[in-house]
């Protein structure tokens, strides 16, 4: 799709530009320093053609599929999947536990006395905020800061 050169993007057009970037990201096209880099263009962006710049080497997204037939409901409605983003936590939780448990395993088997167990101070409250998060379905506050960070730098521009 080509956008016109002087065409000035909207704020819920970033938006979508990010969400389509996020799609990717979570279907393994983007590091999340790539995401991270192309979500920062995204938001320099005033063209349309600056900020769809972001997704020229992704594929776009497939149409939806009309469907023959309704769909059954789930059998567990209930249960949801788990964000991205979420996901991405735990499995830095999970790795910075794996390491904190070896390094502690290590050095007990080293010095041949099993030592105070200090990573569950590492792994503990991190992962009661995550269990928190999930369960509560809470997101983190960063996105009333980049909001108001975004919209002190629209004042800027527009006082220019």
């Amino acid at each position: 799709m080509q956008y016109a050169d002087n065409i000035r993007i909207s704020d819920s057009e970033r938006e979508q530009v990010v969400g389509e970037l996020g799609r990717h990201l979570t279907e393994g096209r983007l590091t999340i320093g790539e995401f991270d880099q192309r979500v920062a263009q995204v938001y320099q962006s005033t063209t349309q053609q600056q900020a769809h710049q972001v997704l020229r080497d992704l594929p776009s997204a497939p149409p939806p599929v009309a469907l023959a037939r309704p769909v059954a409901p789930a059998a567990h409605p209930s249960r949801r999947r788990i964000p991205g983003h979420q996901r991405i936590e735990w499995l830095a939780w999970l790795a910075a536990g794996g390491i904190n448990i070896a390094i502690w395993g290590i050095v007990s088997l080293a010095t041949g006395v099993m030592i105070y167990p200090w990573p569950i101070w590492v792994i503990g409250p991190w992962g009661l905020v995550l269990l928190g998060r999930t369960v509560l379905r809470r997101e983190g506050g960063c996105s009333r800061i980049t909001d108001a960070l975004h919209d002190d730098r629209t004042r800027v521009a527009a006082s220019r």
